[in-house]
């Protein structure tokens, strides 16, 4: 027992977790294995500088990545970051705040839905056996449903006969294409449940629907726990290559976290888990590749070919999801366009009206569209992460007590989510700040910060400091002291987005459009809902010639799964979605490095 240690981990609520550790275990990876969510936006490397926890009970000689990353005073007490740190004795560490209470985003549009899923019940009065009619009870049920071909799980098979007996032979089919996947009483015709989901690369979004009625019955969302191994795609595909078991461990943590998801509806809502027949998932290429263990090494590398993005229906049993039916896949268009962007397109109509419509879904990652009912052309930008709170100093997602607004003309400069005390800056604080620090002339149009005594006004003059370089500061905390944008944070705004515009005048180009031909601008995603559309606009992150088009769709990959769920119709339509889709891959063309390059200025 000698090269095991106790570790006491505890949350800013007291809450306290006792775990074992092997000596030399780094202590990143054993919080990720006990399901004890940190920020790291590097997947571990210590670049980020972002998984700090505080060493109560010892001190512990600092990293190279520490001294980087952490103020003097933060050393001196105790914070350390986790993924440079080796378990070698006993430590109590606490845990400095809570990330996985995000704000995620639920919402959708307002539209009624068509009810016809492809998972059908059906009553059904089955002819009882008698000497003169022999059939098996399988072949009458085949009959009696007027399927030839009637598959039935062989488990299932077992108890078909004494259902039959117990319900008279008066009974209630549930019935996906062929196959059989429950027989009830007569009077269960309404016990028809299903699931649409938004896996998100920062969050979920799980819908449970009536699909007798479409009627709206629960909702839940979460972070997801994959944030543990990576804040973007390209870290998580990273993790799957550098660790053995890393495909499994990124599968394991979404599966684990969608039937917990599950359970919480089916509790809340006094629903059992066999009433659940199908499961509608959309999400990023990457996602689902990781939610159906497949390979994803080679979305990452040119040519960027995906092992699928097709349509998929999967018996449930087959991937461990806990219902009692079918999960479906929505098809996908490209290694970085998903099945997110399919199901958006579908919620937001884009395709029915001869007139153009312009798509964006920003959140961890930049993917748009353009289209009417002729055509539909899409592209995806790197431009999330610095939205999301990665590669921003004081970054973090959209969690109680994030600074969400900045308006640096009041008195109270910043807002945060729930009136918290602050603790960093979510996406919408970020672009925000760089829109307010450019108005009040605070830096220039090349997006560098002045000189104090270049800044007039007198009170935010004060604000500018500069340690190892310039930061204009927002707030202060108590346990993370300043809260700032650096000018390090505003490249990173810079490039973020210098890629949105020009993936938008690359679709408008390649659709031989002008910015008057375009009807409508949705915005989708969690960032792009939350987001104030005039900063936006005062970067220059869309251009102002849209302003007036532009209107929030909310949650659109998620509406996109409900509709895909409720009706055969629109399962039809999404295939004509992708017959119609074309995706422009941004990395080779020149012209995208040119208008990349003039959206790098703050006009």
């Amino acid at each position: 027992m000698g090269c095991e240690y106790k570790l006491l981990v505890k949350n800013e609520f007291g809450k306290v977790k006792e775990i074992i550790a092997n000596k030399n275990e780094n202590l990143l990876d054993i919080l990720k294995n006990n399901d004890i969510t940190l920020e790291n936006s590097c997947s571990g490397k210590g670049n980020c500088g972002k998984c700090k926890v505080k060493i109560i009970s010892r001190n512990i000689p600092c990293s190279s990545q520490d001294i980087k990353h952490i103020s003097k005073e933060k050393l001196n007490e105790g914070y350390r970051l986790s993924c440079t740190l080796k378990i070698n004795n006993d430590l109590e560490i606490i845990i400095p705040s809570r990330k996985d209470d995000m704000q995620v985003l639920i919402d959708g549009m307002e539209e009624k839905l068509e009810v016809d899923p492809i998972i059908k019940k059906v009553n059904l009065k089955v002819d009882k056996p008698s000497l003169e009619d022999q059939r098996s009870s399988h072949k009458r049920l085949m009959d009696s449903l007027n399927i030839n071909n009637l598959e039935i799980d062989i488990k299932f098979l077992a108890k078909v006969d004494e259902i039959l007996k117990n319900e008279n032979y008066d009974v209630t089919a549930t019935i996906y294409d062929n196959k059989l996947f429950d027989l009830q009483g007569k009077d269960k015709y309404k016990d028809s449940f299903g699931l649409a989901i938004d896996i998100g690369t920062t969050t979920i979004a799980m819908y449970m629907i009536n699909l007798i009625t479409g009627e709206d019955v629960g909702v839940i969302s979460q972070v997801n726990k994959q944030r543990n191994y990576g804040s973007d795609v390209i870290s998580r595909i990273n993790y799957t290559m550098e660790k053995d078991d890393g495909l499994s461990c990124l599968q394991n943590s979404i599966i684990n976290q969608l039937n917990n998801m599950i359970d919480i509806l089916c509790k809340n809502n006094n629903i059992k888990h066999e009433y659940i027949y199908n499961c509608v998932i959309v999400g990023n290429t990457t996602m689902i590749h990781l939610l159906l263990g497949l390979p994803c090494k080679n979305i990452s590398l040119a040519p960027y070919i995906p092992v699928t993005t097709e349509e998929l229906n999967i018996e449930s049993a087959k991937l461990g999801i806990n219902i009692n039916g079918i999960i479906s896949i929505v098809p996908g268009i490209a290694s970085y366009v998903g099945s997110d962007i399919t199901a958006g397109i579908l919620s937001s109509n884009l395709m029915k009206n001869d007139k153009y419509s312009l798509l964006l879904d920003l959140g961890t990652n930049g993917e748009m569209a353009i289209g009417n009912n002729e055509k539909i052309i899409t592209c995806a930008t790197a431009a999330g992460p610095a939205f999301e709170g990665a590669n921003i100093k004081y970054g973090i997602g959209g969690v109680r007590g994030a600074i969400s607004k900045v308006d640096l003309g009041k008195d109270s400069i910043y807002e945060t989510i729930e009136n918290a005390n602050p603790i960093g800056i979510c996406g919408s604080g970020v672009l925000d700040i760089v829109a307010q620090i450019l108005k009040y002339n605070i830096m220039d149009a090349t997006g560098k910060l002045l000189d104090r005594e270049e800044i007039e006004d007198e009170k935010l003059k004060l604000r500018l400091v500069n340690n190892d370089m310039k930061e204009f500061i927002l707030a202060r905390n108590e346990n993370e002291g300043l809260i700032s944008i650096t000018q390090k944070d505003i490249r990173e705004v810079q490039l973020a987005k210098a890629a949105i515009s020009a993936g938008i005048n690359i679709l408008l180009k390649e659709a031989n459009l002008t910015f008057d031909d375009i009807e409508h601008v949705y915005i989708g995603g969690g960032f792009g809902n939350f987001m104030n559309v005039q900063s936006c606009l005062e970067i220059g992150m869309m251009p102002r010639e849209l302003k007036g088009k532009i209107i929030s769709i909310g949650n659109c990959a998620g509406f996109g799964a409900k509709k895909y769920l409720l009706s055969e119709e629109q399962r039809k339509r999404t295939n004509e979605i992708i017959d119609k889709c074309m995706y422009i891959e941004l990395s080779k063309r020149q012209d995208f490095q040119e208008y990349f390059v003039d959206g790098m200025t703050f006009e």
